[in-house]
């Protein structure tokens, strides 16, 4: 028990100078009145060769966009095609029962052919009265007379000839075909429903291949772009789908509207595309980003760096003395995890990422870098 007790004794002696350090280091920190400085996570302000992008909000537009009626009035004999289907220009959509259009075609051959056998007989008479006019047995009215149902005649012909191109016209409206490729939709009529000129489209035909995006551009940026002579072959055109995949077929800008939206102060621009795979659809709502195919040197922090309030971007940035400051910057365009400084920022600040809530202006804190070999 005695050593035990001695044991003890030792081991409570050592703690004393601990417990003084200790005590010491407290008291130091309550005389002083401050609590310790906070730890943040920083990221350097770098530097990186970037192509300038724009992005936009765009429209699949198609380049044609066909109502199919019917071109004459008679009863649907036939609906030839599946809907949502591609067709190919002068395919067969619609068939119109044709038994009447066909005896019209038969009945104008009748016509026509009784039109030549007059006007031969005319002719014959003529040829006869100018024989006897020149003998003296004929007088020259009776001539006159002749010449001019012969010249009747002949006109017949004609009128009946032109009566049998629009029957034979006609006849060939019985079929409807496609007059462009692209899709067809759903046919608003079926077999048996009597259609005309004057009755509803029978179906929508939409050409997708090739297929144009429209977006508007402010006039204040398509100035600028226009003032800077760049060509249309200086940038790449790429669309982001809705489920946030890049479209894999390039496009290439045709034209801009030659007048501006009165109402939103934009330029509509059009590229094209091909859509082998139909993939896009018109009035599809896509992304449109514009990239120069350049690049050049451009000053990213990462995102987590960014705030916002009320007047606008800014962020937390330490000093050489540890101390926060705030700055207000002008961002560009977002680069996967990083973002584009256009103003505000100098190469090499630190900019805090993580615990900005600890912070605030002229705060002294203790900054920690983040490892920025990913992301940036």
């Amino acid at each position: 028990m005695r050593r035990l007790s001695g044991t003890l004794l030792l081991a409570f002696l050592a703690t004393i100078p601990v417990l003084a350090i200790a005590t010491t280091s407290l008291a130091q920190s309550a005389s002083d009145g401050k609590p310790p400085a906070p730890a943040v996570l920083v990221a350097k302000v770098a530097e990186k060769n970037i192509a300038d992008q724009y992005v936009f909000f765009g429209r699949v537009e198609a380049t044609a966009r066909v109502q199919i009626n019917a071109r004459i009035e008679g009863y649907l004999a036939e609906v030839a095609f599946v809907e949502g289907s591609t067709v190919e220009e002068g395919d067969l959509l619609f068939k119109i029962e044709k038994s009447i259009y066909e005896a019209n075609v038969a009945q104008a051959h009748a016509n026509l052919a009784s039109a030549v056998a007059a006007s031969k007989l005319a002719k014959l008479d003529y040829e006869r009265s100018k024989q006897l006019v020149a003998r003296k047995t004929v007088s020259q009215a009776q001539l006159d007379k002749d010449l001019a149902q012969y010249e009747e005649a002949q006109a017949n012909v004609a009128a009946q000839k032109a009566q049998l191109s629009l029957a034979e016209i006609d006849l060939g409206y019985t079929e409807i075909q496609a007059p462009i490729d692209g899709r067809i939709g759903k046919a608003n009529e079926t077999k048996g429903s009597l259609v005309g000129p004057s009755g509803a489209p029978l179906a929508l035909l939409v050409a997708q291949d090739p297929i144009h995006v429209a977006w508007p551009v402010p006039d204040r940026l398509y100035l600028e772009v226009s003032k800077s002579q760049r060509s249309t072959s200086d940038v790449s055109v790429k669309l982001k789908l809705a489920d946030g995949t890049i479209y894999n077929q390039a496009g290439k800008i045709i034209y801009a509207d030659p007048s501006a939206n009165e109402t939103t102060n934009t330029i509509t621009v059009r590229a094209e595309f091909s859509n082998p795979e139909m993939l896009l659809v018109d009035q599809q709502l896509v992304s449109v980003i514009i990239e120069n195919k350049e690049t050049r040197k451009h000053l990213v922090i990462p995102q987590d760096a960014l705030l916002l309030d009320q007047q606008g971007p800014y962020v937390f940035v330490v000093n050489s003395e540890n101390k926060v400051e705030v700055k207000r910057i002008t961002t560009g365009t977002q680069q996967g995890l990083s973002l584009i400084v256009t103003k505000g920022l100098a190469l090499g600040e630190l900019v805090i990422v993580a615990g900005q809530q600890k912070v605030r202006s002229g705060v002294s804190v203790t900054p920690q870098l983040a490892d920025q070999s990913e992301g940036n």
